[in-house]
């Protein structure tokens, strides 16, 4: 029996297996998730981010609340990636410090991520133990993911349940989660694009005659036209566009590998199936169905793009991006068990379950890095009451300091990007000094924050661009415990000093 045929008759492969994942098992073990979430929360002392990118959020969060940006002077939403995250965020920060506004979110996320992964499983008929096995490694798995403050949680959660809508037949349900999704994670749009042309075609297939099947696929559209608009009028109206645009300002500011189509496609792949991990191997095994088909178009579109504008951003802050298709990969490994037995899918699921376990996630070492950019914020804060900052991370820096700051990235001053379309780009980063002293000159920043990341130096290059500029870089003393970022004072070049 194909593991496509498992995704079409679940009925008929629960009536085979049966030991279900029943819904009493699911709430217990999401109420026991719940429960551990608080315990490590409160065992912490509160929870850090391990990552700057968290912080922007916390800090868009604030500027709404608000109602100014003291650092940027710029709409709350640019350089936000979700809106609907950051909306999540700021409601629950009327309530609560941000910190644990957004670990209550990325708690949701988590907690629901589990229930799709558990209903999963039950609808296609999986054992409870193999069932809850695969959902347990599923979200061990993302560990690293669930809790960095960002909305790989809420992303993860969002695309395991439109799979769990899109098993049922064609439901307002599924409409209303393809709506939210491209406003989670703008490629999710993709996904949102391929589940309800499928709905589409299933409604028309199905429908008893052909104006009640019209009737049906207008209510969708219209469902999905009313989840949208309220963020894609409120990205319109605050940034001039439909979608978020960070990701044009890391295309701008990264420089793009310069292989052949070929050679990105594979490497674009390649880091897909790393970030993932074992799971990737069931893939190949969904089937023909339309189902499969869906999912398949979504993979390789989501690869394709990246191969297309710049692969290495997949392995960043521990391959973030890859994990929208973890939930995929995991369906695939329920659907291959339910429909070619559970001999195989074992071994899968230890597999996963072992490189989940072993697999370093950073947080600490993150968590320690925060925590010393944080220190070095309020130093500035007491210490340089008129500077203006040069940063490349934003998010801390902001949230702990009222300090005038220029993105040099651009994700938080959009007039960065500008800078790194005509230079950085075009030259594969040769000439990224250029557009870095054109931004430090228009800004007029007296110093600059740099993350020291030896022995990699991507980040610590950024000082050597500034001092190929003519720029001079004093470190500054700030009696702070040596830590990976450095405060710098700016001296201009002699020509621009004399001027």
């Amino acid at each position: 029996m194909p593991a496509s045929s498992a995704t079409a008759s679940a009925p008929i492969a629960q009536a085979k297996l049966g030991r279900r994942v029943e819904p009493d098992l699911r709430i217990a073990l999401c109420a026991a998730a719940c429960f551990g979430l608080a315990l490590l929360c409160w065992a912490r002392g509160g929870w850090i981010f391990p990552l700057d990118d968290a912080y922007i959020t916390l800090h868009n969060a604030r500027v709404l609340i608000d109602g100014r940006d003291p650092n940027y002077g710029v709409p709350a939403l640019v350089g936000a990636s979700s809106p609907i995250h950051l909306a999540l965020v700021t409601a629950f920060s009327l309530v609560l410090p941000g910190e644990a506004a957004a670990y209550l979110v990325a708690s949701i996320g988590l907690v629901l991520f589990l229930a799709g992964l558990l209903t999963l499983a039950q609808r296609l008929g999986l054992p409870w133990p193999e069932g809850t096995a695969l959902a347990l490694v599923g979200v061990a798995s993302g560990a690293g993911q669930l809790l960095n403050g960002l909305e790989t949680g809420l992303v993860m959660a969002a695309v395991t349940w439109a799979l769990v809508f899109a098993l049922d037949r064609p439901s307002r349900r599924l409409a209303l989660v393809c709506g939210l999704l491209p406003f989670l994670r703008p490629e999710l749009g993709l996904l949102s694009l391929i589940l309800m042309t499928r709905q589409l075609w299933l409604r028309l297939k199905a429908g008893p005659d052909r104006v009640t099947a019209l009737r049906a696929v207008t209510a969708d559209a219209t469902i999905v036209l009313l989840a949208a608009s309220p963020w894609l009028v409120w990205s319109l109206a605050t940034t001039g566009a439909l979608l978020p645009q960070t990701m044009a300002a890391k295309r701008a500011f990264f420089p793009k590998p310069s292989g052949s189509l070929p050679e990105n496609l594979f490497y674009a792949a390649l880091l897909t199936a790393i970030g993932i991990g074992p799971a990737v191997a069931a893939l190949p095994f969904l089937g023909r169905d339309r189902m499969a088909w869906a999912i398949w178009s979504f993979v390789g579109l989501f690869i394709l793009g990246f191969a297309l504008t710049n692969w290495e951003v997949l392995a960043h802050n521990g391959y973030r991006y890859t994990y929208a298709l973890l939930p995929i990969a995991l369906f695939a490994a329920l659907s291959f068990g339910a429909g070619r037995g559970l001999r195989l899918l074992r071994p899968l699921i230890l597999t996963q379950a072992a490189v989940a376990l072993l697999s370093p996630t950073h947080i600490a070492a993150g968590q320690e890095r925060v925590a010393q950019y944080r220190a070095l914020a309020h130093w500035a804060q007491a210490n340089l009451p008129q500077a203006h900052l040069l940063i490349h991370d934003a998010g801390v820096i902001a949230e702990a300091s009222n300090l005038p700051l220029t993105d040099l990235v651009g994700l938080k001053s959009p007039d960065s990007i500008a800078d790194h379309r005509r230079w950085t780009a075009p030259s594969g980063g040769t000439a990224r000094f250029r557009a870095l002293d054109a931004i430090v000159r228009r800004s007029g920043a007296t110093h600059a924050i740099i993350l020291d990341d030896a022995p990699d130096r991507f980040w610590a290059s950024l000082a050597d661009d500034l001092r190929r500029g003519g720029w001079t870089l004093d470190p500054l003393d700030t009696g702070i415990a040596r830590g990976p970022y450095i405060l710098y004072h700016l001296t201009p070049p002699a020509s621009a000093a004399a001027e």
